[in-house]
């Protein structure tokens, strides 16, 4: 027996799988080869996955019964070349309408060879367009998400488009949709609103009515009337359906001025020096003057062993005047705590025609000194302050911090 008497009782070739993906009338896919599609698919193509042993064209049949038994059948000739186990398009069937495979069931289709023996026999599972748009939560997201924060009364506090919330009683959510469904529907979605900083994640859910024509999508307040329900932080809002994500959005709550001790931090420094002069000097002219002119105190550099005294002074901006704080300064050489005090100060006036000093203090000075009462130089190091804040709100809370090595 010859090599093609044996391709001619073989084939040749054979077809492993057939499976199936909606395509335009361009033949670009607009899904994944799989055993179900949607009643709207506009034209199904068959892919055939192969192994062949020829390289030349046969003759193929491809033969498809609907639910109700209607037959439909062509004839299409497969350019074949060697491969194994190869993904190929086969001719595809439909209608721009979207309307030929509107029969819900069990599609059977058959690939016969040019003999008209079955190769292969698959089935195409066509399910309710109704399966896809519940899947998909019945709309398509087409806006960004807009918050709002109101009161329980609905009265607005910041209105729709606002991004950055202070102390938010009951934000709400709206965005525009395209309904999927050609009916009204009343629809059930759970939302999930999440600190980014604390993964602390807040849900609920809410029944609305979707217009077949769209609009807006709009989600109730959720929070509190105190204000405390949204800790500051960036907060990430997910809105779901059947535990599936359909969009997003993101919204930050701000630190309000009790919060923040009525003061704006600006900036935190270490001087170290030898005497009197040295440190008025730096007060009047590297401080004063640069905070008279809208300036921020800036760290200068020093060496180790060549200075006997050291200080640290605080930068800041009030936001209300009239609000006694305690500011206490806790300094550190390589982690160890070695000097600690606290000032009593009032905020100032916040417009400019305040004083440049009205918003700056200093700590204590420190030195080290010897048993024979002369003063010893800082040695090399890693000096750290931290500026701890006391108000009527709050408690000892950290402000700023400053790092610097003297070597």
């Amino acid at each position: 027996m010859g090599i093609f008497d044996f391709f001619k009782r073989d084939r040749g070739y054979e077809v492993h799988s057939l499976k199936f993906c909606e395509v335009g009338k361009d033949g670009k896919r607009d899904s994944r080869p799989e055993s179900s599609l949607y009643n709207n698919a506009r034209y199904v193509m068959p892919m055939m996955r192969i192994t062949s042993r020829i390289a030349r064209t046969v003759k193929m049949t491809l033969r498809f019964t609907d639910p109700n038994g209607e037959v439909n059948a062509f004839d299409f000739d497969a350019p074949l070349r060697l491969c194994e186990n190869q993904l190929v398009s086969l001719p595809w069937w439909g209608s721009e309408r979207g309307d030929s495979f509107k029969t819900v069931g069990l599609w059977k289709y058959e690939l016969l060879d040019e003999k008209g023996e079955l190769v292969i026999c698959a089935h195409l599972d066509i399910l309710p367009v109704e399966d896809l748009w519940d899947e998909q939560g019945w709309i398509r997201i087409e806006s960004d998400f807009e918050f709002r924060n109101n009161d329980q009364e609905q009265t607005v506090i910041d209105d729709w488009g606002t991004e950055r919330f202070m102390r938010p009683r009951y934000i709400a959510m709206r965005c525009q949709y395209s309904s999927l469904s050609n009916v009204e529907r009343e629809i059930t979605y759970d939302v999930e609103i999440r600190n980014e900083q604390t993964g602390k994640t807040s849900r609920f859910d809410h029944t609305v009515t979707l217009d077949p024509d769209g609009g807006w999508l709009q989600m109730c307040g959720w929070g509190s009337e105190s204000g405390n329900t949204y800790a500051p932080g960036h907060y990430t809002y997910l809105l779901c359906y059947k535990g599936r994500q359909i969009g997003n959005g993101r919204f930050e709550v701000e630190k309000s001025p009790e919060q923040r001790g009525w003061i704006e931090p600006v900036a935190l420094v270490f001087y170290f020096y030898n005497d009197e002069n040295e440190m008025k000097d730096w007060l009047a002219f590297d401080c004063g003057l640069e905070l008279l002119n809208g300036g921020v105190a800036k760290q200068l550099s020093f060496r180790a062993n060549a200075y006997k005294y050291m200080m640290a002074g605080f930068q800041w901006h009030s936001i209300e005047a009239g609000h006694p704080l305690k500011l206490t300064f806790k300094i550190y050489l390589d982690g160890n705590l070695i000097y600690s005090c606290t000032r009593d100060r009032e905020t100032s006036d916040p417009e400019p025609q305040g004083l440049f000093y009205e918003d700056f203090e200093i700590s204590g000075i420190f030195w080290y000194e010897r048993s024979n009462g002369t003063v010893d130089t800082f040695r090399a190091g890693r000096y750290q302050v931290n500026l701890y804040l006391e108000t009527d709100e709050l408690n000892e809370h950290l402000v700023m911090q400053r790092t610097i090595e003297l070597r």
